[in-house]
């Protein structure tokens, strides 16, 4: 049994679904150049733009999201009649996205965002377009619309940017159709408030978003503790059955009817393009959430689909084919902590058990090979922890680790007794209990040159149920004995060669 398989059948149900999104149309336009001098007129940096690149932003990054993952999607929508609404239906049509319900109109020009960028690096942004609503006309455009093909959708998308397309009329319009139809309904805004009136199925509030609907004060440390118990406040303000707040490195908190169901933890990458993930996010958990329903999945697959667009450049998407690999990959080693919450999940219901160890693994040597054979011969499934760089740097000083820490994690994905490994080590804690509260082991292995007093992660171990076992040391084999015969030996070779004994060997 692929214990990752339920992932795999709702990524597949995606391609069933058809959605459509309402919203603010938006051209990102990117002007890439150097700056060698400031300007004569200002004490600005002067940019020679050598290229230019433009995405769709705004609601319609939210439409190429639905596609990506495999949906059928219509965008209902306003631009003006001018270049950019121009690019920004050629975009779309170039990504198979259909524009038969992007409308045209002369009164408004299309809301454009410009940043200039030196080196790689933004100097400047400015804004262009209309953020009026739209006319009356315009608006029984909309719902005439909305009217005749809602039936058609599993679901309708309010992606709202507060630029003058959705308004009063079209909620009020949208509003009697959910009344008589049930439909599902998600919400991205700013105002959610707005939208209170049509009991949304989904909502996506951010940290800023959610702080301010509660009037409570911003802070940058313990965000979920702050927000934890304020789901049924969340509820009583927009009426959403499910809530998914974003809260940046700090992952996700899920509710449901106003209780807190899940904390999803952030993904990790080296370099973050945070542009846009929203709108993956968004669009990952609705569909999951309409093919199965389940908010836990849901947010998991949202969280995956979020990590894998802002590895990426620009205003970036994630594709269906993108997030199969991710949970079909080769896990034997895990640097995100929701691919190891899978996994661990997953052994425990086929009622595996889980064996856990950790060290640093510096210089692999047969000592460490006996060692791990017989800490997974406690059980099916053999987790190992592996200090990461800094904190090997921070427990043994500056000379260490000699092997970096993917090569360490490369020559433990050669031992066959080995099934994961997961790097673990911060400022804040170099111990492995972060993982251990993942992972939650039956057992916990150490070499017997430990004893229980000595294991900071000890009692963590034990009020989840596991047991502690110390495997015997090995004697005169450990990796600061073999430096320092490393070191010996290149001492005795330094000597000989300063006395020319080497040249008469």
């Amino acid at each position: 049994m692929n214990i990752l398989q339920p992932y795999i059948d709702i990524l597949a149900s995606f391609r069933k679904k058809r959605v459509l999104v309402i919203g603010e149309a938006i051209l990102d336009v990117y002007l890439h150049g150097k700056s060698t001098r400031l300007c004569p007129e200002a004490p600005v940096p002067l940019v020679d733009v050598e290229d230019r690149a433009a995405f769709v932003g705004g609601s319609a990054n939210t439409v190429c999201n639905f596609k990506a993952l495999g949906a059928t999607v219509d965008f209902l929508s306003v631009v003006g009649d001018d270049a950019s609404g121009k690019e920004v239906k050629q975009i779309l049509e170039r990504k198979g996205i259909s524009t038969r319900f992007l409308f045209t109109s002369s009164a408004r020009t299309t809301l454009v965002k410009t940043r200039i960028l030196s080196s790689g690096h933004v100097v400047s942004r400015y804004d262009a377009g209309s953020t009026e609503d739209i006319s009356e006309e315009l608006s029984d455009r909309l719902c005439g619309v909305m009217s005749r093909f809602h039936n058609h959708y599993d679901a309708i998308i309010f992606s709202d940017y507060g630029k003058g397309i959705i308004t009063k009329a079209l909620l009020d319009c949208v509003s009697e159709m959910q009344v008589a139809n049930n439909l599902y309904i998600a919400i991205d805004s700013k105002r959610l408030q707005f939208f209170s009136g049509l009991t949304p199925s989904f909502i996506k509030p951010n940290y800023d978003e959610a702080t301010k609907l509660l009037a409570l004060s911003p802070t940058f440390k313990n965000r979920v503790a702050q927000l934890s118990d304020k789901g049924r406040e969340l509820f009583r303000l927009t009426r959403s059955r499910t809530i998914a707040l974003t809260l940046d490195s700090e992952g996700s908190l899920i509710y449901n009817s106003g209780e807190l169901v899940y904390r999803a933890s952030a993904g990790k990458v080296e370099l973050a393009h945070v542009s846009g993930a929203g709108d993956t996010y968004l669009a990952a958990f609705v569909l999951s959430d309409l093919s199965d329903g389940d908010q836990v999945f849901s947010a998991r697959i949202a969280t995956a689909a979020a990590t894998i667009a802002i590895s990426k450049e620009y205003t970036s998407t994630c594709s269906n084919e993108e997030l199969e690999k991710y949970f079909l990959a080769d896990r034997k080693k895990i640097v995100v902590q929701e691919q190891l919450t899978d996994l661990c999940d997953g052994y425990r219901a086929m009622g595996k058990k889980i064996v856990f160890t950790n060290g640093c693994f510096d210089i692999l040597h047969s000592g460490h090979v006996t060692y791990l054979q017989v800490a997974k011969d406690f059980g099916d499934v053999l987790i190992v922890g592996v200090n990461t760089d800094e904190s090997i740097k921070r427990i043994k000083g500056h000379t260490r680790p000699i092997n970096s820490l993917p090569d360490r994690m490369q020559v433990l994905e050669g031992l066959t007794c080995v099934t994961h490994i997961v790097p673990f080590g911060s400022e804040a804690d170099d111990t492995p209990v972060p993982i251990i509260d993942i992972v939650k082991p039956d057992v916990f292995v150490k070499g017997g040159d430990y004893t229980k007093d000595m294991l900071p992660e000890a009692q963590t171990v034990e009020g989840y149920g596991g047991v502690i076992h110390f495997v015997p040391h090995v004697p005169d084999h450990s990796t600061t004995s073999i430096i320092k015969k490393i070191n010996g030996d290149s001492a005795r070779m330094n000597h000989m060669k300063n006395h020319g004994q080497l040249e008469r060997l």
